[in-house]
């Protein structure tokens, strides 16, 4: 026999709110239903998953190892909900989009505003970190997307060129280079 998804619910409502009582009342339910779904996910698992103590509650060790997956099962389970909800139609729902620290302060600011026009029904979440971390997380599934600066070796990844930068070359007023209208990049340097 499995866990319901409903027992899992209320032992992380349990561990957010300390109480049965309130945990009852973030569920919308009465405590001793409360109460009942934990005994039967204690009994499901074979060990119990609270200490009950007078006004407290503790989690065991099997507890506090069953809430860190529930909430993984659970925000899995939501996925699955939304994505059904959300079949068919094209960037709506939750988007986990990973940044480049390098990318992200030039790319947002003008991209964000229009695509909050364009998708409002788009729930856009942003993480900013390193290519190897970003590959990492969508591996793994934690993002759906990652903006990364390209050539980096991904493989099982799928990519698109989303834009070039622009590569701008600076030199003090007068100097033979400043003259120039362009410059191929492989220039050798002037002799002086």
């Amino acid at each position: 026999m499995l866990p319901t998804l409903r027992q899992l619910q209320y032992l992380k409502l349990l561990a957010e709110h300390g109480s049965f009582s309130r945990a009852a009342e973030a569920a919308h339910v009465s405590q001793p239903a409360l109460s009942a779904g934990v005994q039967e996910l204690e009994k499901v698992l074979g060990s119990p998953v609270v200490e009950r103590t007078r006004g407290a509650v503790q989690l065991t060790a099997v507890g506090a190892e069953a809430v860190k997956r529930a909430e993984d099962v659970l925000a899995r389970t939501e996925d699955l909900v939304e994505a059904a909800r959300n079949a068919g139609k094209p960037l709506c729902g939750r988007f986990r989009l990973g940044v480049i620290p390098t990318i992200a302060p030039f790319l947002l600011p003008a991209t964000l505003p229009r695509l909050k026009d364009r998708h409002p029904a788009l729930r856009l979440f942003l993480r900013e970190d390193l290519t190897p971390r970003l590959v990492a997380q969508l591996k793994s599934g934690q993002l759906d997307a990652a903006v990364i600066a390209l050539p980096y070796e991904a493989a099982g990844i799928d990519h698109a060129r989303i834009g070039y930068d622009e590569i701008l070359a600076a030199a003090p007023a007068g100097h033979p280079l400043a003259l120039a209208e362009t410059l191929a990049p492989a220039i050798s340097r002037p002799r002086t």
